[in-house]
């Protein structure tokens, strides 16, 4: 629909600036339709109305000949597009990821501004639009992938150093819904899942998992050839190129806490059914047939349907826990047992107190869990 016609008294003034019969000059902002009172001085009004509009201009991309002579074509989808390129030997998932926060910030209007007019301010209201319309969650993942974006801009020297707008943004508020794992609410879902005969893998599974303390896709790709030299050997797919963990767990590792030894575990793995893979269905199950390896999504589920079977208690605004909640709780235990070095080896972490202890190899070698002897 076309605009209306300016009537003849507003006819002569810059586009959105208005007076009334009384000489009374307005601005009306035509993306949030706000109004603002500029007094009679009709210099001064006119003066504001163009700067104004030559904000909403640049706001919307329209990048002008004096804009492009300023250096004004290094609009933030341009250099989003920089940053993508520059990521090389990461999974197709994680891709997937960066990709999905890099074109939240092309679509909207920030992606269109130009890379040295954007303030704080905007970053602030594409963040808060963000979290009205995708959550807090991904808003902060977002809100980090925008601030990896001008660190890259600003290494090749398209913005000044130092000069990030990002940076002195706060982080959207996330707060975290899932329910811990605590010991008693684990043994309660072990006793369901030990209690289907048919489905012990799911129980071998839950008590691999807590007493590695590795992940759910970790825990589904181990394998008996895996378990050599008194070390189960496991090589994490977190991470990319040589740089993933790379742990060997000595077999007689134990857990006091749960009652349980790494050694029992794998004999329990050991079963009538011929199979490589220490979790393994033992029956045929939909797709799945006896010794063939279970996919972590089918794992995922069989965790829930056990964790729903124990009539397990959640906090009100709170998620059940999941199968992840089983590394948190191997972490806690394992740092009150051993102490929180030994818990960030185990889990394959790195930080400085870890590298103070143990020697990062780069991935070209095997970082021994050492138990204590004192222990």
């Amino acid at each position: 629909m076309a605009a209306r016609p300016r009537n003849a008294r507003n006819r002569p003034l810059p586009p959105n600036l208005y007076q009334k019969k009384d000489g009374y000059f307005w601005f009306r902002n035509p993306i949030t339709k706000e109004t603002f009172g500029l007094g009679r001085n009709k210099e001064a009004a006119i003066s504001q109305a163009k700067t104004a509009n030559a904000d909403i201009e640049r706001r919307r991309g329209d990048i002008s000949l004096i804009a492009r002579m300023d250096g004004g074509d290094n609009l933030l989808s341009k250099w989003c597009d920089v940053y993508e390129e520059s990521l090389t030997g990461l999974k197709p998932n994680s891709m997937k990821s960066i990709r999905s926060h890099l074109n939240a910030i092309r679509s909207d209007e920030i992606g269109k501004m130009i890379l040295i007019h954007i303030a704080p301010r905007d970053v602030v209201a594409f963040v808060e639009r963000c979290e009205a319309t995708r959550g807090a969650p991904m808003a902060a993942k977002i809100r980090s992938r925008l601030r990896d974006v001008l660190r890259v801009a600003m290494e090749r020297g398209a913005l000044e150093v130092g000069k990030n707008p990002v940076e002195v943004t706060y982080k959207p508020k996330v707060v975290v819904k899932r329910s811990r794992l605590s010991l008693e609410t684990y043994q309660a879902i072990l006793a369901e899942a030990k209690s289907h005969k048919h489905r012990l893998w799911v129980a071998n599974a839950i008590e691999l998992a807590l007493v590695t303390g590795q992940r759910l896709e970790d825990v589904c790709r181990m394998t008996f050839e895996n378990v050599h030299d008194g070390f189960l050997w496991v090589e994490q797919t977190k991470g990319s190129g040589p740089n993933k963990p790379k742990l060997c767990i000595p077999l007689s590792l134990s857990l006091s806490a749960a009652g349980l030894t790494l050694e029992d575990i794998v004999k329990r793995c050991r079963d009538r059914v011929v199979s490589k893979h220490l979790i393994h269905f033992s029956h045929p199950i939909s797709k799945g047939k006896p010794g063939s390896a279970v996919a972590p999504r089918t794992l995922s589920r069989a965790f829930k349907v056990a964790r729903v079977a124990a009539r397990i208690a959640v906090e009100k605004d709170r998620t059940p826990p999941t199968f992840h909640e089983l590394r948190s709780l191997a972490a806690r235990l394992y740092s009150e047992q051993y102490g929180k070095d030994f818990a960030q080896a185990l889990l394959g972490h790195k930080s400085a107190a870890m590298t103070a202890v143990y020697r990062d190899s780069r991935g070209q070698g095997w970082t021994e869990i050492k138990i204590s002897n004192g222990v």
